[in-house]
């Protein structure tokens, strides 16, 4: 009982140190304050100034742009790539698996950097093409790594029964695997958008001049001077990022109940 209590206190004091910091930004876009003083004033004051904060809405707007565009462009690539590597022998596969892998082991500020490169090397201006590319390149993995995951997990014997009753290819992927793997394939969507959204590093190195995302209009913010707006959009980023933390959950355990049917 002993060991048991102290092991829920430890993972409590985890939890604290984790979220603690994170709960009172949530609480102090409520404080009417500016400075973030006590005694705390309940006021939504600042997310009235967030709202008519051009800079921040523009900048959110490109942010979800881009995100988007990379979500849905990660989720074709990444069904195309796992369905063609299944298709490869094992040391093929190997290799692909590693290349698709491996922006997850290169540090971001180097990927940034050498994207930037090489568009110089090219003789090109920075521009939002460049920047959607960076980041399809960095999101990508954690979709193949999804529907990967969940292609490992289905019965190949599906697929030849559908083609011993004369389904062809095209026709086995539209009516038999591509519903098994729709929940995969929107959790991996999901998750290439998150990383989109939230990514600093690529776009601050490859943002043309006059356009910026959330992530870099926050930083320039903070750099110019802390204001509560920061805490409010952060709030919103949160929240937003929870809902989708739960609607991937939702989607793998619905996937995994349909696996087990």
């Amino acid at each position: 009982m002993k060991r048991k209590f102290l092991s829920y206190f430890y993972a409590l004091l985890i939890f604290v140190f984790l979220y603690i910091p994170i709960i009172i930004l949530m609480i102090m876009s409520f404080n009417k304050s500016k400075y973030n003083s006590l005694p705390f004033q309940f006021s939504t004051n600042w997310y009235s100034a967030l709202f008519n904060n051009d800079r921040l809405i523009n900048s959110t707007i490109n942010s979800l742009y881009i995100a988007f565009i990379t979500a849905i462009i990660c989720i074709v690539l990444a069904t195309a790539l796992v369905l063609g590597i299944r298709q490869c022998g094992k040391t093929l596969k190997n290799i692909a698996n590693a290349v698709v892998i491996l922006p997850l082991t290169i540090p971001w500020i180097i990927m940034g950097l050498s994207l930037l490169l090489f568009l110089k090397y090219l003789g090109l201006d920075k521009n939002l093409f460049m920047v959607l590319m960076g980041h399809v390149v960095i999101s990508l993995p954690y979709a193949v790594l999804v529907i990967a995951a969940r292609m490992a997990d289905m019965d190949k014997s599906i697929e030849e029964a559908s083609s011993s009753l004369g389904a062809n290819e095209w026709t086995t992927f539209r009516r038999i695997i591509f519903p098994l793997i729709l929940p995969a394939i929107l959790a991996g969507g999901f998750l290439s958008f998150m990383v989109s959204f939230d990514n600093f590093v690529i776009s601050y190195f490859l943002m043309p001049t006059g356009t910026s995302t959330l992530p870099i209009e926050i930083y320039s913010s903070i750099k110019f001077g802390f204001t509560p707006e920061i805490n409010a959009v952060s709030t919103i980023i949160l929240s937003f990022s929870l809902v989708i933390i739960v609607l991937i959950a939702a989607l793998m355990q619905s996937s995994l109940k349909n696996m087990f049917k």
